[in-house]
């Protein structure tokens, strides 16, 4: 089976991962970002990377006490998207839905 025939076979893993792959990449570009610009809050590319992530964010920071500063809700939000896509990956395997890799 090659990369190609197992993507579209197993798309119903591979989209969602992938989205979540790509919001935790652009969370942790985010930070760096910030830590980068934090004299300059209006450069193009933070304000972008903000847009992207802002809807993330503004979910962790509801489930998150006011006592966690605003900084630490970005790396927050890194780690339960981590743990989304693992709980994703092993609920796939659970399931059986995982590709025969080898035959």
């Amino acid at each position: 089976m090659t990369p190609t025939q197992s993507f579209f076979e197993h798309w119903y893993f591979h989209v969602p991962n992938l989205a979540m792959a790509a919001l935790i990449y652009t969370l942790i570009g985010r930070y760096v970002l910030e830590i980068l610009f934090s004299k300059r809050p209006d450069v193009v590319i933070l304000t972008v990377f903000r847009t992207i992530t802002n809807p993330v964010v503004g979910l962790v920071r509801a489930i998150t006490p006011r006592i966690v500063p605003d900084g630490l809700v970005v790396v927050l939000a890194i780690c339960w998207l981590m743990a989304l896509r693992m709980f994703w990956f092993l609920t796939c395997v659970a399931a059986g839905m995982r590709p025969n890799i080898g035959v």
